[in-house]
């Protein structure tokens, strides 16, 4: 006799209670019960109802399960008959049909190691008003997966948005009141200023009003618990003796609460009220009470998904720190992929709670602490599914496992609450969240910050040695190497400051050292800081052209133990930016595993797995195995995750994807990679690619990898072998690098530009060329792509030769004006190539030409195989490799510098024989003047078609067929122009 749904829903209830310590009561997981539902006598089929988070349904049904999604949705808005508290999520699941043959233990254990439940999140007010995760289809999985989705399922994102409106609604107005109490010159917000390290600003006041709020909101919640938490009164208690709010009494019940714990959170709090004047301070006192009035309603306090998003929503912008915050939901993808479900990093078992106990993770650009927070969420969920108690690991994860460090003591006193919230009635005394010295220190020294660790040695007298750890009982000094030391860390997760040393940045905002131009450095500092950067990173993979997160990268691989995990937020161009190139050197020796995730830009538009930065980013996770890596595998999503739920699907996916080895390979021809899906959804690819220490690694942002294939048999081995196209025809071409077969000119600042003293570099001042003149060193300087539609047209500048201020100089400029000069060629290359206005990778000048800005010359042996490259390069095949080899960091964007034009891979035309390079100039001549259209509408080209078609069939002759129409060429062209990274 089948087994009925009744049964099967009391053992899956039962296996549940096992996947999470709170769950082990049939009191918070129980089944198929009547009367827990006001005004019906309907019985849920599972029903979670845990503390302080919305109560969760679990309605289940044997496949083909016609009714289970109706079943789901009737649920919504119902309330629970004791506690009034509204269901506001319910997950629906498709049982397997073999389930109706087991009972007893073997229905247990088949439902334990079952993988194919199949599942759906409801979220809504009721059924009519609802979201479904997936929107279309179901999501494959395991009871663990039902148990982290009813956990996730605990705080709705739609009441996460609501909460995060509320308080951010109710943070603004503190903020406008402490304005106006405390106002800008005071000495109340002079002493504000201190304490959070920051200048006056209304994000100044906002970090303070969220700071005082996150303390109201904790003393609700503490109110009245356990030990001697139970004499703490609450806000409405507080009324009831009063009549009113006061600062006096506020202060009085957090230095009880001080008393017990929490000192991150109530410490920095109290030193904030404190120097409010008592007699104008009711208003603020009164706003944040009923700001955490509202929030505890929804029963979110607990809820770090609504602290990080709330965060990242208030601090807009750290100016030259550039520390943009990780959203959860891209947290939960990078922590998702770092942390595997079969073992932790340092070894042994998920289930010992001494493993576990051991584990050591680091943030040392620790924000807000949503990376950290999520990594411990993961920790505990990992250490409970498996049967442990992360509850009493509390203390000693708080001590020793969980080490933060940021230059703002306001962030790691943020941070120190969001960890404290994972359990916040266990007391613990000890804390590794430290406010790290930066800029110059009272005894005249330089501090760095966290970058002071790359010295576990303590070499440099002028580095500070000291962090001010935020403690569960106070606040105390620890010396930061002692407590740091090299390869100690089991995991080290980041999202590092990016701003540049160098380059455009400074020039931009007239700051010499933007790196180190936070908290008002004087031009002295920022010089010291530099100087002592320096010594801390020669002989390291980090770059001044890359960037601070390069010398991040350096310092996470130097903490981290054998065996260890990166997992890193970094800059898109770490994959394809040449100076990146040491740091895609060190991943390659000291990691394995590696997994690269980037956003094709498509959707959203929105490049970069951080709010606000605007950037292309990419996530890196590998195992620091000390052992060369020559493969990687890269996640290519349409869209950064939305919501933490979707961010942990795509990693478990992701990981599925990679044990099963169910992955393609880019040298497997154009045949596309591995979908994600999410149901029904197709929300990214996954593909198994080599890696070099000495080549970029372009496969970011790639949207159709048949595309990314393709351009890889192009690029490596010269072969045209293009999606629709069988291996029997593909056809060989000589291919070589520009380098090895031209000679580039210039770099700009070798025309015009100064040196660092103001003195001469380049031997010219460039000026645009006057109508109806003709200049003596004509110059290809910038981009005017109204201009641009031909093959060939003229220098838009001319150099004049620059006064030097001495004699010295004078003659330093006649020397390297003939030097320049002799670069001048046809041909130049499109260096910031903008692939939805412009329409030539490479042109020609009618008169040899200086290279500019943007246009870098290429001087080939002859006129004739300069404009046999500059046909190449503007036919489809020609820009697939200039899209595939470019840096697309920016969107619709990319860029190709002078050392990566070295390495850049062209068609060898110097291989050509006498025949096909007539045939190219002859194609050259009667095409260069014909108006070309933006690569984005290449589709839509009938000249570009009309060039593919002519230098494919003439010069490399190419079987007609593929030319025809909708044949491969034209393929190729419609997918090349729907990339997002072209589109932009």
């Amino acid at each position: 006799m089948p087994v009925t749904e009744h049964t099967i829903n009391d053992a899956l209830a039962e296996v549940l209670r096992t996947k999470r310590q709170m769950w082990r009561s049939d009191k918070v997981v129980s089944s198929e019960n009547t009367g827990m539902l006001k005004g019906t006598s309907e019985r849920p089929d599972i029903l979670v109802i845990e503390p302080n988070v919305s109560p969760v349904v679990v309605e289940t049904e044997v496949l083909p399960a016609p009714t289970v999604e109706a079943d789901a949705l009737a649920r919504l808005g119902k309330h629970l008959r004791h506690t009034g508290r509204t269901i506001l999520s319910v997950v629906a699941i498709r049982l397997p049909l073999r389930l109706r043959t087991k009972s007893g233990k073997k229905l247990a254990s088949e439902l334990e190691n079952a993988d194919d439940l199949e599942m759906a999140l409801f979220t809504g007010s009721d059924s009519s008003n609802f979201t479904r995760y997936p929107h279309a289809g179901w999501v494959r999985g395991t009871v663990a997966d039902v148990s982290i989705l009813v956990q996730s399922a605990s705080v709705p994102p739609e009441v996460i948005d609501a909460a995060a409106d509320q308080l951010v609604s109710g943070v603004s107005e503190v903020a406008g009141l402490l304005g106006e109490v405390a106002p800008p010159g005071s000495g109340a917000i002079k002493k504000i200023c201190e304490e959070l390290r920051q200048e006056e600003s209304e994000q100044t006041r906002r970090m303070a009003a969220t700071i005082l709020a996150n303390a109201f909101v904790f003393q609700e919640s503490l109110a009245g618990g356990p030990g001697e938490l139970a004499s703490v009164r609450s806000l409405d208690e507080l009324r009831g003796t009063t009549g009113a709010l006061t600062k006096t009494s506020v202060l009085a019940e957090w230095r009880k609460i001080l008393k017990v714990n929490y000192w991150p959170i109530f410490d920095i709090a109290r030193r904030i009220l404190e120097v409010l004047p008592a007699a104008s301070s009711k208003a603020i006192i009164e706003s944040l009470a009923v700001t955490a009035d509202n929030l505890l309603k929804n029963q979110l306090m607990r809820s770090h998904d609504l602290t990080g998003s709330v965060f990242q929503r208030l601090i807009a912008d750290r100016k030259f720190l550039a520390a943009y915050y990780t959203t959860p939901a891209s947290a939960a993808l990078l922590v998702g992929l770092a942390i595997a479900p079969n073992k932790p990093a340092s070894g042994g078992s998920w289930s010992n709670s001494k493993d576990v106990q051991k584990l050591r993770v680091a943030d040392f650009a620790c924000g807000t602490g949503t990376l950290l927070s999520t990594a411990y969420q993961r920790i505990g969920q990992l250490h409970e599914l498996a049967g442990g108690d992360s509850e009493a690991l509390h203390p000693e994860m708080m001590a020793h496992g969980l080490i933060g460090c940021d230059v703002l003591p306001a962030a790691a006193h943020l941070t120190a609450s969001m960890l404290s919230g994972a359990h916040p009635t266990v007391k613990y005394t000890q804390s590794s969240i430290m406010t790290v010295a930066y800029g110059k220190q009272p005894d005249g020294g330089i501090a760095l910050g966290s970058l002071d660790l790359l010295d576990p040695q303590r070499t440099f007298g002028i580095l500070a040695i000291t962090a001010h750890a935020a403690e569960g009982m106070g606040e105390k000094e620890k010396e930061i190497w002692s407590h740091l030391p090299h390869a100690s860390f089991d995991m080290v997760f980041m999202n590092p400051p990016f701003t540049r040393a160098t380059g455009h940045e400074s020039s931009k905002i007239g700051v010499p050292n933007p790196m180190f131009a936070a908290f008002s450095s004087t031009v002295e500092e920022q010089r010291l800081m530099g100087a002592a950067t320096k010594r801390l990173t020669d002989g390291t993979s980090a770059h001044g052209n890359a960037g601070e997160a390069s010398i991040f990268l350096v310092l996470a691989d130097r903490k981290l133990t054998k065996n260890g995990t990166l997992a890193l937020v970094m800059p898109l161009s770490l994959m394809s930016g040449e100076a990146w190139e040491k740091s895609r050197a060190l991943l390659v020796k000291n990691y394995t595993d590696l997994v690269l995730v980037s956003i094709t830009g498509g959707g959203s538009g929105d490049m970069s797995f951080s709010a606000d930065t605007g950037m292309g980013e990419c996530l890196v996770v590998g195992s620091k195995s000390g052992t060369p890596s020559d493969r990687a595998t890269f996640v290519v999503l349409k869209e950064r995750p939305a919501f933490p739920m979707l961010g942990a699907g795509v990693a478990r996916e992701v990981r599925r994807l990679i044990d099963t080895k169910a992955l393609r390979r880019l040298e497997d021809g154009p045949v596309g990679g591995a979908a994600i899906m999410f149901g029904s959804d197709v929300i990214g690819h996954v593909l198994d690619a080599p890696i070099s220490a000495t080549d970029g690694w372009y496969l970011s942002r790639v949207a159709d990898l048949s595309l990314a294939q393709s351009a890889f048999q192009l690029r490596n081995n010269g072969k045209v072998w293009l999606p629709g196209m069988q291996k029997s025809q593909a056809l060989g071409i000589p291919i070589a690098a520009v380098g090895a077969v031209g000679k580039i000119g210039p770099y700009h600042s070798d025309i015009e530009g100064s040196t660092s003293s103001g003195g001469v570099r380049g031997p010219f001042t460039v000026s645009p060329v006057t109508p109806g003149a003709v200049p003596t060193y004509p110059v290809l300087w910038s981009h005017d792509a109204a201009r641009e539609r031909t093959m060939a047209f003229d220098a838009d500048s001319e150099g004049i030769a620059r006064m030097g201020a001495t004699p010295a100089e004078e003659d330093l400029v006649a020397e390297r004006i003939p030097r320049v000069a002799a670069t001048a060629s046809h041909c130049h290359f499109n260096i910031n190539f903008r692939f939805n206005s412009q329409s030539t990778g490479m042109q020609f000048t009618p008169r040899r030409s200086i290279g500019g800005r943007a246009w870098a010359s290429i001087q080939m042996a002859s006129e004739d195989h300069e404009k046999a490259l500059v046909l190449w390069a503007n036919t489809s095949l020609g820009l697939l490799l200039h899209w595939w080899q470019a840096n697309k960091q920016q969107a619709g964007r990319g860029n190709i510098g002078k050392s990566a034009l070295e390495d850049f891979v062209i068609l060898d035309v110097t291989k050509l024989n006498a025949k096909q390079l007539s045939a190219a100039v002859n194609i050259f001549d009667q095409m260069r003047d014909k108006a070309l259209r933006p690569i984005n509408e290449m589709d839509v080209d009938d000249v570009r078609k009309e060039l593919d078609q002519r230098f494919t069939r003439e010069v490399l002759g190419v079987d007609f067929a593929l030319l025809a129409k909708n044949g491969a060429m034209d393929l190729l062209r419609m997918k090349l122009a729907r990339e997002p990274s072209i589109q932009g």
